[in-house]
């Protein structure tokens, strides 16, 4: 392995533990010896990469985000309309907070500290953006019913997200909760929008 072989490894060694650490612990939990010792990168490894916590915290939202445009980049190769899309980004964005610690940890860092410092919710407003916009063009598009408020349809879809990820990490519900099932019944509600005479044939 090369010099700067060697290199990338670490850094990626110290994001994915930080990660890992920001995910469960929290902020305030995560320390740089924590972060070290959980690569098993020394003190002084650690910091030739990263000069503070607040550095790492950052390229771990960085990668998150870059997850969440690959993500948009290929639904954007197919012809699907906006609703699908937004739905497909709602259940991934369950998937990644299951599966992947980079998202997670940016999630919670948005929650414990993003009243302090700006620039612990970059990743949360990248995905508020993209919903805002798929839900955007699904009104342009008469995806939804004319009559629902942009801000209505774009809060009901952040507010279900955002609650899932609290009560999954705060561990109200089991770990082993039908997620996908209920933002299936959000989805069912945003279709009956669409079409009046099956709400009201739903409500009787």
């Amino acid at each position: 392995m090369t010099k700067q072989a060697r290199s990338e490894h670490t850094r990626r060694l110290l994001l994915e533990a930080a990660a890992e650490l920001l995910h469960r612990d929290g902020y305030a939990a995560t320390s740089m010896v924590g972060i070290a010792q959980a690569a098993g990168v020394t003190k002084g490894g650690l910091y030739f990469h990263f000069s503070s916590k607040d550095e790492i915290c950052d390229e771990v939202q960085a990668a998150a985000t870059a997850v969440l445009e690959e993500h948009v980049s290929r639904q954007s190769a197919g012809p699907r309309s906006a609703l699908p899309r937004l739905a497909d980004l709602s259940r991934a964005l369950m998937r990644w907070l299951d599966k992947d610690p980079k998202v997670g940890a940016s999630f919670r860092m948005a929650r414990e500290m993003g009243s302090v410092d700006e620039r612990f919710v970059v990743f949360s407003r990248a995905w508020l953006a993209q919903v805002h916009e798929y839900v955007a063009e699904a009104l342009a598009g008469g995806e939804l019913g004319a009559d629902v408020p942009i801000e209505t349809a774009e809060l009901l879809v952040v507010v279900t997200c955002v609650g899932l990820e609290s009560v999954v990490s705060s561990r109200i519900v089991v770990p082993d909760s039908d997620l996908a099932a209920t933002l299936g019944k959000l989805w069912r509600l945003l279709e009956l929008s669409r079409h009046p005479a099956a709400a009201r044939t739903a409500r009787t």
